[in-house]
Protein backbone atom coordinates (compact mmCIF):
# COMPACT_ATOMS: atom_id res chain seq x y z
CA UNK A 1 0.00 0.00 0.00
CA UNK A 2 1.76 3.43 -1.19
CA UNK A 3 0.52 6.83 0.22
CA UNK A 4 1.67 10.02 -1.54
CA UNK A 5 1.11 12.83 -0.37
CA UNK A 6 1.22 16.91 -1.83
CA UNK A 7 4.55 19.09 -2.13
CA UNK A 8 5.91 19.87 1.16
CA UNK A 9 7.81 22.90 2.36
CA UNK A 10 9.39 22.51 5.49
CA UNK A 11 11.98 25.72 6.75
CA UNK A 12 13.80 24.89 10.17
CA UNK A 13 16.18 27.86 11.44
CA UNK A 14 18.44 28.10 14.77
CA UNK A 15 20.38 31.54 15.39
CA UNK A 16 19.61 33.25 11.99
CA UNK A 17 20.90 30.51 9.73
CA UNK A 18 18.01 28.66 7.80
CA UNK A 19 17.41 25.59 6.53
CA UNK A 20 14.74 24.91 3.74
CA UNK A 21 13.85 21.35 2.71
CA UNK A 22 11.27 20.82 0.18
CA UNK A 23 9.90 17.91 -1.20
CA UNK A 24 7.92 17.49 -4.15
CA UNK A 25 6.16 13.81 -3.35
CA UNK A 26 6.59 12.09 -0.12
CA UNK A 27 5.65 8.46 -0.74
CA UNK A 28 5.07 6.01 2.76
CA UNK A 29 4.88 2.53 1.79
CA UNK A 30 3.57 0.14 4.57
CA UNK A 31 5.56 -2.84 4.34
CA UNK A 32 4.93 -6.42 4.62
CA UNK A 33 7.13 -9.31 4.88
CA UNK A 34 6.46 -11.43 1.72
CA UNK A 35 7.57 -15.32 1.83
CA UNK A 36 8.00 -18.03 -0.40
CA UNK A 37 5.05 -20.85 -0.37
CA UNK A 38 7.93 -22.94 0.96
CA UNK A 39 8.87 -20.39 4.00
CA UNK A 40 5.25 -20.19 5.03
CA UNK A 41 4.11 -23.69 4.99
CA UNK A 42 7.25 -24.96 6.41
CA UNK A 43 6.22 -21.98 9.44
CA UNK A 44 2.72 -23.52 8.94
CA UNK A 45 3.75 -26.96 9.67
CA UNK A 46 6.15 -25.86 12.66
CA UNK A 47 3.38 -24.19 14.48
CA UNK A 48 0.76 -27.38 13.62
CA UNK A 49 3.19 -29.45 15.24
CA UNK A 50 3.93 -27.04 18.56
CA UNK A 51 -0.04 -28.07 18.77
CA UNK A 52 0.24 -31.52 18.25
CA UNK A 53 2.72 -31.16 21.57
CA UNK A 54 0.73 -28.64 23.41
CA UNK A 55 -2.40 -27.68 22.10
CA UNK A 56 -3.08 -24.38 23.18
CA UNK A 57 0.63 -23.43 23.03
CA UNK A 58 0.85 -22.44 18.94
CA UNK A 59 -1.81 -20.21 19.08
CA UNK A 60 -0.50 -18.44 22.74
CA UNK A 61 2.70 -17.93 21.24
CA UNK A 62 0.87 -16.44 17.09
CA UNK A 63 -0.98 -14.16 20.03
CA UNK A 64 2.23 -13.48 21.92
CA UNK A 65 3.84 -12.69 18.98
CA UNK A 66 0.94 -9.79 17.16
CA UNK A 67 0.90 -8.30 20.63
CA UNK A 68 3.70 -7.69 22.28
CA UNK A 69 6.65 -7.98 19.43
CA UNK A 70 4.61 -5.84 16.88
CA UNK A 71 4.45 -8.22 14.26
CA UNK A 72 2.51 -5.98 11.42
CA UNK A 73 2.03 -9.74 9.41
CA UNK A 74 -0.64 -11.44 11.76
CA UNK A 75 -1.82 -8.03 12.98
CA UNK A 76 -5.25 -9.04 13.41
CA UNK A 77 -5.14 -13.04 15.07
CA UNK A 78 -5.55 -11.18 18.48
CA UNK A 79 -7.62 -7.84 17.51
CA UNK A 80 -10.09 -8.26 19.67
CA UNK A 81 -10.01 -7.67 23.69
CA UNK A 82 -7.55 -9.79 25.48
CA UNK A 83 -7.23 -12.91 23.66
CA UNK A 84 -3.78 -13.47 23.72
CA UNK A 85 -3.51 -12.76 27.27
CA UNK A 86 -6.25 -15.65 27.66
CA UNK A 87 -4.27 -18.07 25.44
CA UNK A 88 -1.31 -17.67 27.32
CA UNK A 89 -2.80 -18.31 30.44
CA UNK A 90 -4.53 -21.30 29.03
CA UNK A 91 -1.25 -22.44 27.62
CA UNK A 92 0.14 -22.27 30.86
CA UNK A 93 -2.80 -23.86 32.47
CA UNK A 94 -2.18 -26.48 29.85
CA UNK A 95 1.81 -26.69 30.69
CA UNK A 96 1.12 -27.59 34.56
CA UNK A 97 -1.64 -29.68 33.66
CA UNK A 98 0.14 -32.10 31.19
CA UNK A 99 2.64 -32.65 34.04
CA UNK A 100 -0.40 -34.74 36.85
CA UNK A 101 -0.57 -38.42 36.83
CA UNK A 102 -4.18 -37.97 35.90
CA UNK A 103 -3.80 -36.56 32.58
CA UNK A 104 -5.43 -37.49 29.42
CA UNK A 105 -3.16 -39.00 26.48
CA UNK A 106 -3.10 -36.35 24.05
CA UNK A 107 -4.13 -39.12 21.42
CA UNK A 108 -7.66 -39.57 23.12
CA UNK A 109 -9.94 -38.61 21.06
CA UNK A 110 -10.66 -35.17 23.00
CA UNK A 111 -7.43 -33.96 23.21
CA UNK A 112 -6.71 -35.01 19.53
CA UNK A 113 -9.34 -33.05 18.57
CA UNK A 114 -8.20 -29.96 20.37
CA UNK A 115 -4.71 -30.27 19.00
CA UNK A 116 -6.41 -30.81 14.98
CA UNK A 117 -8.52 -27.26 15.85
CA UNK A 118 -5.28 -25.81 16.91
CA UNK A 119 -3.19 -26.51 14.21
CA UNK A 120 -5.62 -25.89 11.68
CA UNK A 121 -6.74 -22.70 13.08
CA UNK A 122 -2.96 -21.16 13.08
CA UNK A 123 -2.09 -22.67 9.91
CA UNK A 124 -5.46 -21.49 8.34
CA UNK A 125 -4.87 -18.11 10.01
CA UNK A 126 -0.97 -18.20 8.73
CA UNK A 127 -1.66 -18.72 5.59
CA UNK A 128 -4.61 -16.56 4.38
CA UNK A 129 -2.34 -13.74 6.11
CA UNK A 130 0.49 -14.59 3.46
CA UNK A 131 -2.08 -14.72 0.62
CA UNK A 132 -0.86 -18.55 0.47
CA UNK A 133 -3.84 -21.24 0.13
CA UNK A 134 -5.96 -21.36 3.29
CA UNK A 135 -7.30 -24.86 2.90
CA UNK A 136 -3.51 -26.16 2.41
CA UNK A 137 -2.38 -23.84 5.43
CA UNK A 138 -5.52 -25.85 7.44
CA UNK A 139 -4.66 -29.39 6.23
CA UNK A 140 -1.14 -29.06 7.03
CA UNK A 141 -1.34 -27.63 10.41
CA UNK A 142 -3.70 -30.28 11.37
CA UNK A 143 -1.89 -33.12 9.54
CA UNK A 144 1.31 -31.93 11.44
CA UNK A 145 -0.40 -31.48 14.68
CA UNK A 146 -1.69 -35.28 14.46
CA UNK A 147 1.79 -36.20 13.80
CA UNK A 148 3.59 -34.48 16.56
CA UNK A 149 0.82 -35.66 18.80
CA UNK A 150 1.33 -39.34 18.08
CA UNK A 151 5.45 -38.90 18.21
CA UNK A 152 5.39 -36.97 21.27
CA UNK A 153 3.70 -39.49 23.24
CA UNK A 154 5.77 -42.33 21.61
CA UNK A 155 9.02 -40.96 22.27
CA UNK A 156 8.35 -39.79 25.96
CA UNK A 157 7.14 -42.92 26.95
CA UNK A 158 9.65 -44.58 25.13
CA UNK A 159 12.51 -42.78 26.78
CA UNK A 160 10.87 -42.82 30.48
CA UNK A 161 10.68 -46.70 30.11
CA UNK A 162 14.08 -46.89 28.85
CA UNK A 163 15.96 -44.66 30.91
CA UNK A 164 13.55 -44.22 33.97
CA UNK A 165 13.22 -40.44 33.95
CA UNK A 166 9.79 -39.52 35.10
CA UNK A 167 7.32 -38.61 32.87
CA UNK A 168 7.16 -35.47 34.01
CA UNK A 169 10.60 -34.15 33.54
CA UNK A 170 10.35 -35.52 30.17
CA UNK A 171 7.50 -33.41 29.53
CA UNK A 172 9.23 -30.20 30.93
CA UNK A 173 11.94 -30.74 28.44
CA UNK A 174 9.20 -31.46 25.71
CA UNK A 175 7.39 -27.74 26.51
CA UNK A 176 10.73 -26.17 25.95
CA UNK A 177 11.13 -28.18 22.93
CA UNK A 178 7.18 -26.91 21.55
CA UNK A 179 8.15 -22.98 22.66
CA UNK A 180 11.60 -23.11 21.13
CA UNK A 181 10.28 -24.60 17.54
CA UNK A 182 7.41 -22.00 18.07
CA UNK A 183 9.04 -19.24 18.53
CA UNK A 184 11.88 -20.15 15.78
CA UNK A 185 8.78 -20.52 13.09
CA UNK A 186 7.06 -16.98 14.56
CA UNK A 187 10.57 -15.04 13.77
CA UNK A 188 11.12 -16.39 10.63
CA UNK A 189 7.28 -15.59 9.08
Amino acid sequence: MIFRLPTMLQTFSAGGNSLKIECDNLIIMKQTKELSEFQTYAGVVSLGAVAGLRAMMAPALLGYFTTRRANRNFADFTAPGNIALVLGLLAAGELVGDKLPDTLNRTAPLGLIARIASGALVGGFICRKQKKSIVSGITLGAVAAVAAAYAGENMRREISERTGIQSALLGAVEDAAAIGLGVSALQKL
